[in-house]
């Protein structure tokens, strides 16, 4: 009755009050899950180190992964990288790797199979700057309790918080207010990120704060839920996995009552951030459910990013 009852309270005063309440929670966890497991929170990170390039690539795991081709993998590697969840299946270490972590209570098969691939990235992720969102109590069983050692170098405790949004009205309306508090400012460092249904949103934000000029969205393909990791020939051991029927829509882009499309996240973001600074966003493939209104990166551009020293 009492959900029933705030969730009649007007947009403007439940986004505020739900997201003082949500960020307390999520500072309070992850301060008690850094102190059990001796690992420092993120807003210990210096941010400006890390940039490199004006570029960023975000590395998510769309099926089209598949179908970069290695000339422009060498491209990709000129310039700053961050890849999320899944990722470390793929042979390309990104700069920087961000993912959730984990329980066992109800996500037992996730969790075994990223533990497995993680357990076996470990020595190749050593330098690789690590962040672990999605703190729970420590009375739960959950990944940063059981971090193979190797994993635990270069790695920080965040956490997200998202926005109340039934709608693309309420969710743009979210996005205003937290620029108004300079959520999405340049920083050099950052205590949490906002996030609002899947993680590629947190890492658009993870980009953005780091002042990147120019974000390229790579397998972010939010069509039907098939993986790069699922290809038979390429990844034999991680073909099977199967964690949703791979002929569903993206869970993430779908309506749902309280829960926006993917797509117009990713659309309201650039309009209300993105756009705003100067940030220009493209897409890899055009196989991406977010292209033709998101661009694919022209010809010339490739070229001009090629020629970036490594």
């Amino acid at each position: 009755m009492i959900k029933s009852l705030i969730k009649q309270l007007p947009h403007p005063l439940l986004l505020r009050l739900y997201h003082a309440y949500y960020m307390r929670q999520q500072h309070s966890l992850a301060l008690e899950l850094a102190r059990a497991t001796s690992l420092p929170l993120l807003d210990a990170l210096k941010l400006s180190p890390l940039k490199t390039s004006d570029t960023v690539f975000i590395l998510g795991s769309g099926w089209s992964i598949n179908d970069i081709p290695e000339k422009r993998w060498d491209v990709i590697g000129r310039h700053d990288t961050i890849g999320f969840n899944f990722w470390p299946v793929h042979p390309f270490v990104p700069r920087i790797f961000v993912f959730e972590n984990l329980r066992t209570s109800i996500q037992q098969d996730l969790y075994s199979a990223f533990f497995t691939i993680i357990q076996r990235r470990a020595h190749d992720y050593r330098h690789t700057v690590k962040i672990a969102t999605e703190p729970h109590p420590q009375s739960e069983r959950q990944l940063l309790h059981e971090l193979p050692l190797g994993f635990r170098e270069n790695l920080y405790i965040g956490y997200t918080a998202p926005v109340t949004a039934r709608s693309e009205a309420e969710l743009e309306a979210g996005i205003s207010f937290l620029r108004s508090s300079g959520v999405f400012e340049a920083a050099d460092s950052v205590e949490w990120l906002f996030k609002y249904g899947g993680s590629v949103i947190a890492v658009l934000n993870l980009a953005v704060r780091m002042n990147y000029k120019r974000i390229v969205l790579c397998g972010i393909d939010l069509g039907k839920q098939d993986y790069f990791y699922q290809h038979r020939e390429r990844y034999p051991d991680s073909a099977g996995w199967e964690f949703a029927p791979r002929k569903d829509v993206h869970l993430t882009a779908r309506r749902l009552p309280w829960m926006v499309p993917a797509q117009q996240v990713i659309h309201a973001v650039k309009k209300g951030v993105l756009d705003p600074a100067g940030i220009e966003l493209f897409v890899e493939n055009r196989s991406s459910t977010l292209f033709p209104s998101i661009a694919d990166v022209p010809p010339p551009l490739w070229e001009m990013l090629g020629k970036q020293p490594e």
